[in-house]
């Protein structure tokens, strides 16, 4: 509690939503077992009002003492019946039922109405895909699941970053869709670029070709070294921010809450991911740019549909030791567009207001 209080007094941050991993184990079908394994979840014949009053009261009791949560999910990769950590095996249908007939009236008799349920979080995105297409998603507010590797890559040992996440193929609703977990879990730590641009082409295919509205990294901090997080701890007890750090900084500072992505493209070059996002009030915009090449490139950023004075760039690269180093203003030249030079192997956010 002390720690949601501060984050919010410090940061300002606008939105915390909470996951039930599980159910208290007397709610569950082995009373034994924190686990998912062997199918192990919620024992649906007793216990689902239990659990969503459970739920609804948590939540209340947050409220109660300053913490207004955005969001609450019922469930944390329903489908992981492999895993000894705490976790619930859920059906799709059980968790669309659970949802609609327990969940969301519990919240409401609480007086929580606006308080947003998410779901299903499902370990990988293509298996949220599968598993959101039949669950009853009526009293789902926000569609969600996490952005690591496919089943089949697990297959073949891969973990790690989802780099090829694919879009759901059914249709939303038009309901907001999120990443509500992902890391590097796989491999050695790396605090390098490599592992930067790793995590900014996944948020660059998850934001621009997926449309997702939220992505939200696993983990702000160890108490060691390890790709699962933002920040690590040294051996001497120091604290270290790998370029995974920085990349994330590139979106999470300079694209706010209420921007809107709009389209983007590259034409030429085969090493530049780009995408861009705008207040449509104030017209502030900013436009992320990827060289997962080993050399600058020099490019033309065109604007169209509105104008700009100047745009100041924020790099991350591999050569650079700042987090986001400030280049001088950029004029726009006569024809509107702007020159810039993105370095190899970097993440440049691009910021600007509309004339």
């Amino acid at each position: 509690m002390w720690v949601l209080k501060t984050v919010k007094q410090r940061y300002q941050t606008p939105i915390a939503f909470a996951s039930a991993w599980t159910p208290p184990l007397y709610m569950k079908t082995n009373t034994g077992s924190v686990s998912g394994q062997n199918f192990n979840g919620l024992n649906y014949s007793c216990c689902s009002t239990d659990f969503a009053n459970y739920i609804a009261g948590f939540v209340k009791s947050y409220q109660n003492e300053g913490v207004n949560l955005f969001g609450v999910s019922p469930s944390n990769e329903p489908e992981n019946v492999f895993s000894a950590w705490p976790a619930s095996y859920w059906t799709a249908s059980h968790l669309g039922q659970f949802v609609t007939n327990n969940l969301r009236p519990a919240l409401n008799n609480q007086g929580l109405n606006s308080v947003k349920i998410i779901s299903a979080e499902s370990a990988a995105w293509g298996t949220a895909n599968s598993f959101l297409s039949s669950m009853d998603k009526s009293n789902v507010d926000i569609l969600a699941g996490h952005g690591y590797v496919e089943p089949g890559d697990l297959i073949l040992g891969k973990k790690g970053f989802n780099q090829n996440p694919t879009t759901w193929n059914y249709a939303t609703g038009n309901k907001p869709t999120w990443v509500t977990e992902a890391s590097d879990d796989g491999g050695t730590y790396d605090a390098s670029m490599t592992e930067g641009l790793k995590l900014a082409t996944t948020m660059h295919k998850f934001l621009a070709n997926c449309s997702v509205n939220v992505y939200v990294y696993w983990l702000g901090m160890l108490a060691f070294q390890n790709n699962e997080a933002l920040i690590c701890t040294k051996s001497d007890g120091t604290l270290e921010f790998p370029k995974t750090y920085d990349v994330m900084g590139n979106y999470s500072r300079y694209i706010k809450p209420g921007y809107y992505r709009f389209g983007a493209s590259v034409s030429n070059n085969g090493n530049l991911l780009v995408s861009a996002y705008k207040n449509p009030t104030t017209g502030a915009f900013s436009i992320v740019v990827t060289n997962t090449g080993s050399v600058p490139v020099n490019c033309a950023l065109g604007l169209t549909g509105f104008t700009s004075s100047t745009i100041t760039g924020y790099v991350t690269s591999a050569a650079s030791t700042a987090h986001w180093a400030a280049t001088a203003p950029i004029a726009a030249n006569s024809n509107g567009s702007f020159t810039a030079q993105v370095p190899a192997y970097s993440v440049v956010t691009y910021t600007g207001v509309s004339n």
